[in-house]
């Protein structure tokens, strides 16, 4: 069992990008990203763009260093290595002001943040299954009373600088299967 991380050499943004993978399974996959702090709606399908500071605290953590090849060969060995056909993309669902977001997008998490929000926008993407996943974004200015990102279960609750926030909600997959 092991989390992956190739060579930053992607450049972007003004940085360097790489990848984070599992070689076991993509629940171990979002639970690493998540103490990296990374947004699971940033998953890609098999991996996770990070950037070299977030590498780095990666390595910390204790993922292993490799080359690209190398992540690649063990992503195919455990049968987790998408083509880049089969990646489902995000698409937008809806965005604005918070005062008007669909009590279908609001999950009960999310629901006493939404007076603080100042937007959201809303994200969909069709699982494997057929069913469809959804993430809502809120953004907000005023603070929020949180001691911790992790107070919220089940979200992504991220403070910014500047004092902004925003919190991330992604539906979980279906229990049963009809």
């Amino acid at each position: 069992m092991a989390i992956l991380v190739d060579e930053a050499r992607w450049p972007w943004r003004d940085t360097y990008w790489c990848h984070l993978v599992s070689d076991t399974d993509l629940g171990e996959l979002h639970e690493f990203a998540r103490r990296l702090g990374c947004r699971r709606v940033g998953f890609q399908g098999d991996h996770y763009d990070i950037d070299i500071i977030t590498r780095d605290r990666a390595i910390e953590l204790g993922a292993e260093p490799c080359d690209s090849r190398q992540l690649v060969r063990r992503l195919k060995a455990a049968d987790l290595r998408l083509r880049p056909s089969q990646f489902t993309k995000w698409s937008l669902a809806s965005r604005g002001d918070a005062a008007d977001i669909p009590n279908e997008l609001i999950d009960e998490a999310i629901r006493p943040f939404v007076a603080k929000a100042s937007g959201y926008f809303a994200l969909t993407r069709l699982r494997e299954d057929g069913t469809t996943a959804t993430a809502t974004i809120l953004h907000g200015e005023k603070p929020l009373d949180l001691p911790s990102e992790d107070a919220v279960l089940g979200c992504y609750v991220r403070v910014e600088r500047d004092g902004t926030w925003s919190i991330e909600m992604i539906t979980p997959p279906p229990t049963d299967r009809e």
